[in-house]
């Protein structure tokens, strides 16, 4: 009964801390990456903004092969939608909500939690440097993980990115 007891005690302890603690974290988080395209801005758009060629460039495809995607009837630009499924990526969705030359805005679907991406695209030397931004907020009891947000996704930004320019600088 005393084990019982000790056992109960620290559990308290350890949730009041775990609480206590959320409440100084900040829900928010935001995180970018940048690369330099030797593509014009015109071919980065077009890459980006025709949800067809996201399996071609973003890493979720890449890693997990069992990927289900279904794209609405507005396939390009604004208003354009696609869901997927899959064993390792799990359920989600994407829609374009501003697009143009100078960017674009995506609100991604993962369930309860709803980040926001951007893509910015800025003319230079012929190319284009595109920085890709995602920002979000946390549900109070998992607060915590916007203190690892930027190490947990930015490799993904990052190899996306990567990926984008090598299909962006074959079709130049």
């Amino acid at each position: 009964m005393k084990a019982v007891r000790i056992i109960l005690k620290w559990m308290i302890i350890i949730m009041i801390s775990f609480t206590t603690f959320n409440l100084f974290i900040s829900s928010n988080y935001e995180f970018e990456r940048s690369i330099e395209i030797e593509s014009p801005v015109d071919s980065v758009y077009n890459q980006l903004s025709d949800l067809h060629n996201w399996p071609n460039w973003a890493v979720w495809w890449k890693n997990d092969l069992t990927i289900v995607t279904e794209f609405s009837e507005v396939k390009v630009g604004k208003g354009a939608s696609m869901k997927w499924k899959g064993e390792e990526v799990g359920v989600g969705g994407l829609k374009i909500v501003d697009c143009n030359k100078e960017g674009m805005e995506i609100k991604l679907n993962f369930g309860d939690m709803t980040p926001s991406a951007f893509f910015e695209f800025k003319e230079i030397n012929g190319g284009t440097k595109v920085t890709w931004r995602m920002n979000g907020e946390m549900p109070f009891f998992i607060r915590f993980m916007t203190l690892f947000m930027d190490k947990m996704a930015g490799p993904d930004l990052e190899e996306g990115l990567k990926r984008l320019k090598d299909a962006c600088e074959v079709v130049k």
